[in-house]
């Protein structure tokens, strides 16, 4: 039976305006800095940023171990989008040979927005399923994550595949630069993931959504879902124009601070500011749900502190051999954002202190 808990409107008078305002500031300058740090750890800055300030917005008296549990799974969720490739994909918009090949914009324009809504429509799923209060159990994590993966496996054989460069065959669906739109070029495609990462976000949504009815998660999955379709593309724009029209900034608006421009970053910025925007704007008109399946189960099913600190250390231990070894075949199952998620989520569902491990580092 659900609680009926005392702070269930505390945020209703909170104006819509700051979680908009300071979830856009925070994911601007996360997802601006996180090429500093690599693919899944970079992104998982802005999940940890994004995240902190909705729940400090948001979750007024809240409990805390509801709070550090639901930033902590949307920290690790913001990760998984980072094993897609992405950077030929926007040179489909703005790269030298391309510039002018108006159906080549639209095409990468729309791999971004694809890219970018399974990106931050993970974040939004989780972050929603952790802020719901709904008790979960580990064992469920863990199976509902392997299915995920091997629904993963499927998608990418089916929307990704096939995938051979020496005989130059790619898949139906493909959203970097390819030889349809440059025949003649001397090109390196590399292989793409989105389409398993579309079937295991359609799976996992599926399953908080309408098995476990957690409507915050599905919602939320949502609104991630459109602030990714929507930052991504809305800061590429801004990068591809500069390429399509060399010298419009520094004749029309910033003179000569254009040429000093970074305008990678800057489409990142505003990738995140739009995303950040998007999923506080979320959150803020779903507050009333925040917390609503809180009862005297959520906090009960916590797993023993040994088994909790065993599955972080093996975490720990194959991110390492990841990060800064090469072990092909540690490699080849772990170096996958959806697959490295699946122990730290597990012991944060049901643990005591890796919220905690998550976040601070």
């Amino acid at each position: 039976m659900t609680a009926e808990p005392d702070f269930e409107h505390d945020n209703v008078k909170v104006p819509f305006w700051k979680p908009v305002l300071f979830a856009a500031l925070a994911g601007g300058m996360a997802w601006g800095i996180r090429g500093q740090y690599g693919h899944e750890t970079g992104a998982m800055i802005a999940g940890l940023l994004v995240s902190l300030v909705l729940t400090h917005l948001l979750c007024p008296r809240v409990p805390i171990q509801l709070i550090v549990k639901a930033a902590a799974m949307g920290t690790l969720a913001m990760g998984i989008g980072g094993s897609m490739t992405y950077g030929q994909t926007l040179g489909l918009t703005q790269d030298g040979p391309l510039v002018g090949n108006a159906d080549a914009w639209r095409w990468g324009m729309l791999g971004a927005a694809v890219k970018g809504s399974l990106w931050i429509g993970f974040c939004g799923l989780f972050l929603g399923a952790g802020l719901s209060g709904k008790s979960y159990r580990s064992l469920e994590i863990l199976g509902v994550m392997v299915v995920a993966v091997a629904l993963a496996v499927l998608g990418i054989f089916l929307l990704n595949t096939p995938f051979d460069i020496e005989a130059k065959k790619l898949p139906a669906i493909y959203f970097s630069d390819a030889w349809y739109w440059e025949p003649d070029s001397e090109l390196k495609p590399r292989p793409e993931l989105w389409g398993g990462l579309l079937f295991a976000f359609v799976a996992l949504t599926a399953w908080f959504g309408f098995v476990r009815k957690d409507t915050l998660a599905r919602n939320m999955a949502g609104w991630g879902f459109l602030g990714g379709a929507l930052g991504f593309p809305a800061g590429q724009y801004i990068q591809s124009y500069n390429s399509w029209n060399p010298g419009f900034f520094e004749e029309k608006l910033l003179g000569s601070v254009a040429g000093y421009m970074n305008w990678w970053n800057i489409m990142e910025t505003t990738f995140g500011t739009v995303m950040g925007a998007v999923l506080g704007l979320g959150l803020w008109l779903n507050r009333r749900r925040i917390a609503a399946e809180l009862n005297k189960d959520t906090f009960n099913n916590r797993m023993p502190i040994p088994i909790e600190l065993v599955l972080v250390a093996a975490h720990i231990v194959l991110l390492f051999y990841v990060e800064f070894r090469a072990i092909p075949y540690i490699d080849f199952f772990y170096d996958h954002g959806l697959i490295m998620v699946i122990l730290p989520m597990v012991a944060i569902v049901s643990g005591r202190i890796t919220p905690y491990l998550v976040l601070f580092p």
